[in-house]
């Protein structure tokens, strides 16, 4: 992972390199989550502090102006990619840092005033991956209002929309992937009860 970064912080799809190299949050997000992981082993690794400091820089250039975060620097921001933004900056260094908390009022203020994006239908399973997790790490970071504000109607809109036979269908944005797809990553997002602590009390 440290071997396959990009000099401007990101990572690619096959851990692509150079000018041509098609660095993005979403791929930047997941190897993020991969080298914190790699420090909670406690095993030295050559690299990875410098690594994941490269890598905040990169995200926090995908934030926008009005706290979303960008599939590629310079984009406009997407909603699917906000809770991603914030739970990179949480786990290395940033949890309390401005961009953050601009990104936290983002996901807060969409889901509070928006009615259809409490409709499964409307929801963006990959994105509320995210913001599920974001909004619960915020509360080691001074901001379990924003865990509140998520958690009053995130489990009832989840656990309502489950099929009879356990899966879960298909919401917005939908390409093709499977039932087992949606449903592992539903899990993971209730999961975050049990399966986690707020990154900066670890």
């Amino acid at each position: 992972i440290i071997k396959g970064q990009n000099e401007n912080g990101g990572w690619a799809y096959s851990y692509g390199k150079g000018v041509a190299a098609h660095t993005d949050l979403s791929v930047t997000g997941w190897n993020i989550q991969a080298l914190k992981a790699a420090i909670y082993t406690g095993i030295s690794i050559d690299g990875i502090d410098e690594a994941l400091d490269k890598a905040i820089k990169y995200t926090k250039e995908c934030q926008d102006k009005v706290g979303k975060f960008a599939y590629q620097r310079g984009k406009t921001g997407k909603a699917s990619l906000t809770g991603t933004g914030v739970l990179s900056l949480q786990i290395w260094k940033n949890a309390k840092s401005a961009e953050a908390k601009k990104g936290l009022e983002w996901i807060q203020k969409n889901m509070s005033e928006s009615q259809a994006q409490k409709e499964w239908k409307n929801i963006n399973i990959y994105g509320w991956y995210y913001h599920a997790q974001a909004c619960f790490q915020a509360t080691g970071a001074g901001g379990a209002n924003f865990w509140r504000a998520w958690n009053k109607d995130f489990q009832q809109i989840v656990t309502k929309a489950q099929s009879e036979d356990g899966h879960w269908p298909h919401g917005y944005h939908f390409h093709g992937d499977t039932d087992i797809y949606r449903t592992t990553m539903t899990i993971l997002m209730l999961e975050v009860y049990y399966r986690y602590m707020p990154s900066t009390k670890v």
